[in-house]
């Protein structure tokens, strides 16, 4: 059987080692994944070395909003943004602003978001 065929980067591709809880973990994951990056593997840690830079979310992505996470999520789950809007009730077009960070992401949606991509409600409210 054929090797699969590996994706190529362009010159300007670094590599990022990312240490991060559990607890984020799908959100940095989402956010990475929505912007086009390719997670080749996770490994779990159990110390951290001092010397290292450290960057928030925030610093690594000053324009992350909840609409990356919609976005990620929604492309691993395979899905449309109309199959998303109509499974919560919501309009293709409310769904597009969510995902372009035009519209905030209200407790009640994010609920429906959430079952709807199978995670955790609470990655969309930051």
């Amino acid at each position: 059987m054929l090797e699969p065929t590996k994706k190529l980067l362009t010159d300007d591709a670094v590599y990022l080692g990312v240490i991060c809880g559990q607890a984020v973990l799908e959100e940095v994951r989402a956010a990475l994944e929505a912007r086009g990056c390719v997670i080749e593997e996770e490994k779990r840690v159990t110390t951290v070395s001092d010397e290292k830079e450290w960057y928030t979310l925030e610093e690594l992505f000053p324009d992350h909003h909840g609409g990356d996470v919609v976005r990620g999520l929604r492309y691993r789950e395979g899905m449309t943004q109309k199959q998303v809007a109509e499974s919560i009730g919501i309009s293709v077009n409310n769904l597009s602003h969510i995902e372009n960070g035009r519209r905030p992401i209200g407790k009640d949606v994010a609920k429906r978001l959430a079952k709807a991509l199978n995670t955790d409600w609470r990655l969309f409210l930051r």
